[in-house]
């Protein structure tokens, strides 16, 4: 049977080079628009790489005229604080969930999972409603406030790791003095680092792509990255090339950011859907 080992290997090397490629073929054309003038853009195909491989001229036209580069601070501005609060709340609601039994806990368990079955566009009129009596609409404090709320799939994540972290581990601190919080706080906590950037990426990369919210929510002057790059894109006067500058700066940030934290995600994951 080494034959059909080695046959898996090969098909499997030859599927996930395959991926690969369809994956990087539309980057690379983005690549070389981005890179060229207009008149080199009219005269060439897509195909053709660039003459100025150094031409920034593209992207410096996209962040001063769209303002991509205050749309892209005011994102990250809003995702810092958002998965913040959001991966500490979502932490202390699933040890809770984890380690306590208590009345109407199973209630809590099933409330939260209906939310999977809710279209987030179906209660925005009440949502609307509820951030404009709090005198949040047009500000920054309301996108937060959206984003940062506990979700079933984060407690789940988190659930399954702590399944993984003795109760040994709280009973022996609570022998030695250490209250509830001290335990979270300089125990738990560090060990659900895994689950912690697992949704870290996956929510990040939610929230960056996200249009609908920050839309709604948010005024001219406060925009996110892809509200921006909407409206510069609208604009039928820009040129092609430029806006071809302008997606490839909102894709190398959130590359970065999974290819620096990607072998967190495939372990958190992996908890995530262990038995």
């Amino acid at each position: 049977m080494i034959w059909e080992s080695k046959l898996y290997k090969v098909s499997r090397y030859i599927f996930l080079t395959a991926a690969c490629i369809f994956v990087i073929i539309p980057i690379i054309p983005l690549v070389f628009m981005a890179l060229k003038t207009g008149a080199e853009y009219s005269s060439t195909s897509v195909l053709t790489p660039p003459k100025n491989w150094l031409n920034t001229y593209n992207f410096k036209y996209a962040i001063k005229v769209g303002k991509l580069g205050k749309a892209l601070l005011n994102t990250a501005i809003l995702l810092t604080i958002s998965l913040t609060l959001q991966i500490v709340f979502t932490s202390m609601v699933s040890y809770v969930l984890h380690r306590f039994d208590f009345k109407g806990k199973k209630i809590v368990m099933t409330l939260f999972t209906l939310t999977m079955f809710i279209p987030v566009v179906t209660t925005q009129t009440v949502v609307f409603q509820i951030i404009y009596r709090m005198r949040l609409v047009n500000k920054m404090a309301s996108v937060i406030l959206l984003y940062s709320g506990v979700g079933i799939v984060g407690i789940y994540i988190m659930l399954n790791l702590l399944s993984s972290i003795s109760k040994e581990l709280d009973e022996s601190a609570l022998i030695d003095g250490a209250s509830y919080f001290r335990i979270f706080r300089s125990i738990i906590f560090p060990l659900l680092r895994p689950a912690c950037t697992t949704m870290l990426i996956l929510n990040g990369i939610g929230y960056y792509n996200d249009f609908f919210i920050p839309n709604l929510y948010l005024r001219k002057d406060v925009q996110t990255f892809t509200v921006a790059l909407y409206k510069f894109f609208g604009n039928t006067a820009t040129p092609f090339e430029i806006v071809a500058a302008a997606i490839l700066l909102g894709i190398v940030p959130i590359g970065i950011a999974y290819l620096l934290l990607q072998r967190y995600i495939f372990y958190g994951l992996a908890g995530a859907i262990k038995s």
